[in-house]
């Protein structure tokens, strides 16, 4: 076993952490303990970063739901639209919806479109847990 794999759990995840969330996924790829890692992370980064949204909102639809973490401590949606419309409010309100269900604490949307479209679920503006948004 290498030395960074006999690491106390708690420990990687808290190292996990501090990489976006896409590159903290795919270290499930180095062995079996660390597969599922990521689905405890407490701060879930999900920034458009010169890919295509399309790619990115599949990501997002395919492991956001995986996540176990009871508490989400930060959630950080940054996606920036340019001519294709793949990101749609809709999208986001499911996101942040899922997010505000495990006891969000803070939440971070940049978001870039010409649509002024409520992309917010009802459960965040009654979320009890929720201390910090930025819009």
């Amino acid at each position: 076993m290498d030395t960074i794999s006999g690491l106390p759990y708690e420990l990687l995840v808290r190292i996990l952490s501090l990489v976006p969330t896409k590159a903290a996924v795919s270290t499930g790829i180095l062995s079996k303990r660390w597969k599922f890692l990521w689905m405890s992370l407490p701060k879930l980064d999900f920034t458009d970063r010169d890919e295509s949204l399309l790619v990115l909102k599949d990501f997002i639809n395919k492991n956001l739901p995986l996540h176990r973490a009871p508490v989400i401590e930060i959630f950080l949606l940054s996606l920036y639209e340019s001519r294709e419309r793949n990101i749609k409010p809709e999208d986001i309100r499911q996101w942040v919806e899922i997010a505000v269900s495990r006891h969000l604490l803070e939440l971070d949307v940049s978001y870039s479109s010409d649509k002024k479209e409520n992309m917010f679920p009802n459960s965040m503006f009654t979320c009890k847990s929720l201390v910090v948004l930025k819009l």
